[in-house]
C-alpha cells in the first residue's frame, strides 16, 4: 500500500523540464508569460550560456527581453498526457528561436518573420506540435 502511495505522488510530481541555451552574439533576457500571472524574468544568459528549469504549468510562453515578439508558446500535460508546444511570430518577430525535445516530435525553428514553422496568425493551427509529457525541451536562442 505504501509503494502505490509513493507511485499516485510521483505521478503527480511529473513535470517538463525547458533548458534555455543563448547562441547569440548577445545578451539574452528569459522573459516567462504565463495565463493569469504577471511575466516574470526567467534567466539572464551571456553569449554561450544555457539554464533551466521545471514546470507544470498551462499556457506558459517565453521570449527575449520584457517586449519580445518572437514567442515560444508551451502547454505542459494539457490533454490526454501532451505537451503542446509551438513558436509564434503573429505580434512580430525579433530573435530567432528553436524548439527540440528529448522525447521526439517535431524541432521547429523561426529564423525570419516569414518562417514556415511558426504562427503568423491567430489561427494558424496546424503549427501547434505535441509529444508526451514530462520530457525535456531544449529553446535555442539564436540556432
Amino acid at each position: 500500500m505504501r509503494s502505490l502511495f509513493i507511485l499516485v505522488i510521483l505521478g503527480f510530481a511529473v513535470g517538463t523540464r525547458v533548458n534555455f541555451n543563448n547562441r547569440c552574439s548577445y545578451r539574452v533576457e528569459v522573459i516567462r508569460t504565463e495565463n493569469g500571472r504577471a511575466p516574470v524574468q526567467q534567466a539572464v544568459l551571456n553569449p554561450g550560456q544555457t539554464s533551466g528549469g521545471d514546470f507544470k504549468s498551462n499556457g506558459m510562453n517565453f521570449k527575449n527581453g520584457w517586449n519580445g515578439k518572437t514567442l515560444d508558446e508551451f502547454s505542459f500535460n494539457a490533454f490526454s498526457g501532451l505537451d503542446f508546444y509551438d513558436l509564434s511570430v503573429i505580434v512580430g518577430y525579433d530573435t530567432p528561436m528553436q524548439i527540440s525535445s528529448n522525447k521526439g516530435g517535431c524541432t521547429v525553428t523561426c529564423r525570419n518573420s516569414r518562417c514556415p514553422d511558426a504562427y503568423l496568425f491567430p489561427t494558424d493551427d496546424t503549427k501547434t506540435r505535441s509529444v508526451s509529457t514530462g520530457g525535456t525541451f531544449t529553446v535555442t536562442f539564436c540556432p
